[in-house]
C-alpha cells in the first residue's frame, strides 16, 4: 500500500475504552508511517490527542442506534469519503459498520473492519452486523467466534494484537505532577485499577474495592486509584466512599475519565485489569493482576501467557472474578520479595516490547488494507461436496489447505450440494451447485476453475455426473477462467459419446494433476493431447497425522471399549457386491477376533451409504462389535482411524487414512482406484470384491499380523514421499492463478 494514501477510521466514540485507545494508537502510527489519516466518532477525551498529533476528526453521531442519528451519519460519511477522497474505510464498532457497509455497496470504496469484542447476536442484531471484504480480529478466539457465528471464511480474517506505545508507557514516566493531585506520598502503596465504569465492565472495580479492608490489614500505607467513567460509576463512587468512611482515611480515590493513564499507572506497585489497561501497565514495569467482567486469569507470570493470548487478556472463558481472588492474588504479591515483584514487573515489559508494539498492530492491518485493495479475484472448487462423504470432507480440507499453503488469503468459493454446512465446516464461501445463475454470477468474478479432488472424470457411476463437472468445466473457460484439475482420478470411461465429450473439453483444461499412473494411461487412451499433465498424489495426502487422544475420546464416547486391539472396517453398498460379501466379511471379522483378540469397529464414510451393509454384516457376526454412529470431521476420522491396530477398507479415503496413520491395511478393490492406491503405495494385501472369501480374508489377516512392523514402517516411510508429492497440487494451483501458466 502506497504512502500518502487516505485512510478514514470510524468508531462510535473516543471516550476511555480498549477500542477506542487502539484506534487512537493505530491513527497515530499510520500516520507516523506516512498515511493520511482521518477519523470520525461521536467525539470524547481522546479527540485532543489526535488533533495534537495532526489527526483530523470529524464528529459523526455514531454513538447509538437512535435512527435519525443514523441517517445523519451516513449522510456525513459519505461526504466525508468524497471530501476527503478517501482510499481505504476501517470501521471498529457494529453501529458505523453497518452503515459503512450500505454506503460500501453503493461507493465501492474497499472497506475492512476490525472485532474488538464479542457482540450479542440475538434479536436479529447478527443480521444488521457486516464485517467487511476483510476483517481484524484482536484475539484467536474472536477469531473463531466470527467464523462460528457469521460464518467469516478464516482467509478473509488475520488477527492482530492491542498494540501498546512502549515511549509513552515506560518506566521512565514522570509522574509527579499526577502524585500531586491525587495526594499520593511517597511511601505510599499504590495499587491502579483502569476501566470504562459501566455496568458491563465495572464488576472487578467492586470487586477489588470490597477486598480493600482486608489489604489494608496486611500491605502498609495502602493506595487504591480507579480510573474510568460510566453508567456505573455512581455505584462504584459509593462503594468506595463507605469503604473509605470505614477505614477512616480516603484510600480509595476515584479519578473519573481520563486520558493520562500512562501517568496514573506509573506510580503503582501492582495494576488491576484487563485487555488493553493489562498490556499498557505491563509496559510501563508493572506487574499485573488480569481480571475482568469475563473472568479471571490472575497474578501474570509465563505460566498464564498462552491463556493470556488465547483470550487477548480478557479473561473469557476462564473462571469468574470474585473478590477472594483479587485479595489472595494481592496479598501474595506483596509477599514477594523485591527482586520477585521486579522481575514480574520486567518479564510483562519484554513481552510488550516484542509482542505486542504499535509497529506491528500498524503493520497488521496495512496487510489487511492491501488485501481490500487487491481484490483477489475467486477461486472455485468444483466436486462432489455437501454430500456428507468423509473421502470428499477430506479432498476438501486438503484442497483449502493446500492453497492456504501458498497464498495467505485465497478467495476460495465451493460449490457445494449443502452451502450453508460447507461454509460452517470450512469457513470458506460457498453456492449451491446446481444454481446455474449463482455459478454463473461468480464466474464474472473469478479466475480460476478448480475441478477436484476425487474420481469425477468417470461414467460408471453415471453418465450425469460426468456431465455435469464438464459442464462446469466448459462454463469456466467459455468466461476465460484458468481451470485445473486437481490430482483427479480419471476413469473408467465407458460410453463412446462421454470419452469423445471428455476429450473435447479436458484439452482446453490449463493444467491437470493426477493421483496415480492408471489415470495418466487412462488419459492417453481416450486420446488427451493436452501437454501439461503432471501425475502428483491424492490431496489427502496431505493432510497431517491425527491426534489419537481425539481418536480415544470419540471412541469412548461411541461405547467402544478400551481395554481391546481394534479391527477398522469401512465397506459400501455397491451393485456388483456377490450375495455371500457380508457372510464373508462378518467371518473374516470374527476370525480376527478369535485369533488375534481384534474388535471389530464399523466406521462409515458416508451414512447413507455405508451403514445399512455395516448393520447387515453385524447381525451376521458371532462376536461383539461396533459402528459408529455419529458423523465426524476429517480431523475426528482421522483421529478414529490413528486408534485402529488394523484396517479392511473399501473406501479409497479409508485406506487414506490408514496410510496416513500407518495402520496395516487390506484393500477391497470395488474401483481401478483402489488398486491402484495400494500399488503406489507398496501394499500387496487387496482383492476384488467379486473374489472375496474369508478364506483369502483370513490369509492377508494373518501375514499383516506376521509382518506388522515392517508394514507400518513402510507406510510411514510411503506416506513421508506421497506428501511431498501431494504437496505440489497446491504450489502447481497458485503459480497457475497468478501466473496464468505452470512450469511442470
Amino acid at each position: 500500500m502506497e504512502k500518502g494514501a487516505n485512510i478514514l477510521l470510524s468508531l462510535m466514540q473516543l471516550n476511555i475504552g480498549g477500542a477506542e485507545t487502539h484506534v487512537v494508537e493505530l491513527a497515530k502510527e499510520l500516520k507516523r508511517k506516512g498515511f493520511n489519516v482521518i477519523v470520525t466518532s461521536n467525539g470524547g477525551v481522546y479527540v485532543k490527542e489526535l488533533e495534537d498529533a495532526g489527526i483530523k476528526h470529524y464528529a459523526v453521531p455514531l454513538q447509538n442506534k437512535n435512527p435519525l442519528n443514523m441517517l445523519k451519519s451516513a449522510r456525513l460519511l459519505k461526504k466525508i469519503i468524497k471530501d476527503e477522497k478517501i482510499d481505504i474505510v476501517h470501521s471498529h464498532a457494529r453501529i458505523p459498520s453497518f452503515i459503512l457497509g450500505k454506503l460500501h455497496k453503493r461507493m465501492k470504496f474497499p472497506f475492512v473492519t476490525t472485532a474488538h469484542w464479542v457482540f450479542n447476536t440475538g434479536y436479529g442484531l447478527k443480521y444488521i452486523t457486516d464485517w467487511g471484504e476483510k476483517t481484524v480480529a484482536v484475539s484467536e478466539d474472536i477469531k473463531t467466534y466470527l467464523m462460528d457465528n457469521y460464518h467469516i471464511p478464516a482467509g478473509d480474517i488475520n488477527v492482530t494484537i492491542n498494540g501498546i506505545d512502549t515511549e509513552k508507557f515506560s518506566p521512565k514516566t514522570d509522574c509527579e505532577d499526577i502524585k500531586k493531585e491525587l495526594g499520593i506520598k511517597d511511601d505510599d502503596t499504590v495499587i491502579t485499577y483502569v476501566s470504562r465504569l459501566d455496568e458491563s465492565r465495572s464488576l472487578v472495580a467492586k470487586q477489588l474495592i470490597e477486598a480493600v479492608p482486608e489489604i489494608d490489614k496486611a500491605v502498609n500505607n495502602l493506595k487504591v486509584i480507579v480510573v474510568g467513567a460510566g453508567d456505573d460509576y455512581d455505584n462504584v463512587k459509593t462503594m468506595a466512599d463507605s469503604v473509605n468512611q470505614k477505614l477512616g482515611r480516603d484510600v480509595i480515590v476515584l479519578t473519573g475519565a481520563r486520558t493520562d493513564i500512562n501517568k496514573l499507572i506509573a506510580p503503582c506497585k501492582l495494576f488491576v485489569g484487563v485487555s488493553r489497561a493489562a498490556l499498557e501497565a505491563m509496559a510501563a514495569d508493572k506487574p499485573v493482576i488480569i481480571a475482568g467482567n469475563e473472568g479471571y486469569i490472575g497474578l501474570f507470570d509465563e505460566s498464564k501467557l498462552a491463556v493470556g493470548i488465547d483470550t487477548n487478556f480478557c479473561c473469557r472463558g476462564c473462571e469468574m472474578s470474585n473478590s477472594e481472588l483479587i485479595k489472595r492474588d494481592v496479598l501474595k504479591f506483596f509477599n514477594l520479595d523485591e527482586n520477585k515483584q521486579k522481575e514480574l514487573g520486567e518479564y510483562g515489559r519484554e513481552l510488550i516490547k516484542k509482542e505486542y508494539s504499535v509497529t506491528r498492530m500498524a503493520d497488521d492491518s496495512i496487510k489487511v488494507y492491501d488485501w481490500a485493495l487487491q481484490k483477489n479475484k475467486e477461486i472455485l472448487i468444483s466436486g462432489y461436496y455437501g454430500f456428507k462423504n468423509s473421502g470428499d470432507d477430506a479432498l476438501l480440507q486438503a484442497i483449502i489447505n493446500d492453497l492456504k499453503q501458498y497464498k495467505e488469503s485465497p478467495n476460495i468459493v465451493v460449490l457445494s450440494a449443502n452451502p450453508a454446512e460447507t461454509m460452517e465446516y470450512y469457513k470458506v464461501k460457498s453456492i449451491n451447485r446446481l444454481n446455474v445463475l449463482k455459478i454463473a454470477k461468480h464466474m464474472k468474478k473469478a479466475d480460476m476453475l478448480i475441478s477436484g479432488g476425487g474420481t469425477l472424470i468417470q461414467d460408471r457411476t453415471s453418465t450425469k455426473s460426468l456431465w455435469y463437472y464438464l459442464t462446469v468445466i466448459a462454463m469456466a473457460k467459455k468466461k476465460n477462467m484458468k481451470v485445473m484439475l486437481y490430482s483427479n482420478g480419471i476413469g473408467p470411461l465407458e460410453r463412446k459419446g462421454n470419452i469423445k465429450k471428455t476429450k473435447k473439453i479436458l484439452d482446453k483444461v490449463d493444467l491437470i494433476t493426477l493421483r496415480d499412473e492408471r489415470s495418466y494411461k487412462t488419459l492417453h487412451e481416450i486420446g488427451i493431447e493436452n501437454k501439461n499433465v503432471k501425475v502428483t498424489a491424492d490431496p489427502a495426502l496431505d493432510l497431517d497425522i491425527a491426534d489419537e487422544k481425539l481418536g480415544k475420546a470419540i471412541l469412548k464416547n461411541e461405547g467402544v471399549p478400551s481395554d481391546k486391539k481394534l479391527l477398522g472396517v469401512s465397506v459400501r453398498k455397491w451393485q456388483n457386491l456377490g450375495g455371500d460379501f457380508e457372510t464373508q466379511i462378518a467371518n473374516a471379522c470374527d476370525y480376527a477376533y478369535e485369533k488375534y483378540g481384534y474388535y471389530t469397529v464399523f466406521l462409515p464414510m458416508q451414512s447413507s451409504r455405508d451403514t445399512a451393509i455395516m448393520q447387515n454384516i453385524k447381525r451376521k457376526m458371532k462376536h461383539e462389535s461396533a459402528i459408529i454412529k455419529k458423523r465426524y470431521s476429517v480431523e475426528g476420522m482421522l483421529s478414529i482411524i490413528k486408534c485402529f491396530d488394523m484396517c479392511i477398507g473399501m473406501r479409497l479415503h479409508t485406506l487414506i487414512y490408514a496410510a496416513i496413520n500407518s495402520v496395516p491395511l487390506i484393500g477391497l478393490v470395488y474401483d481401478p482406484k483402489i488398486n491402484s492406491f495400494m500399488e503406489y503405495t507398496h501394499q500387496r494385501h487387496y482383492v476384488d470384491v467379486n473374489e472375496v472369501t474369508d478364506e483369502n480374508l483370513k490369509k492377508m489377516l494373518d501375514e499383516c499380523v506376521a509382518n506388522y512392523d515392517t508394514i507400518k514402517q513402510d507406510l510411514k516411510e510411503n506416506y513421508s514421499h506421497l506428501k511431498e508429492k501431494a504437496k505440489l497440487n497446491g504450489k502447481y494451483a497458485i503459480e497457475l492463478y497468478e501466473k496464468g501458466s505452470v512450469t511442470l
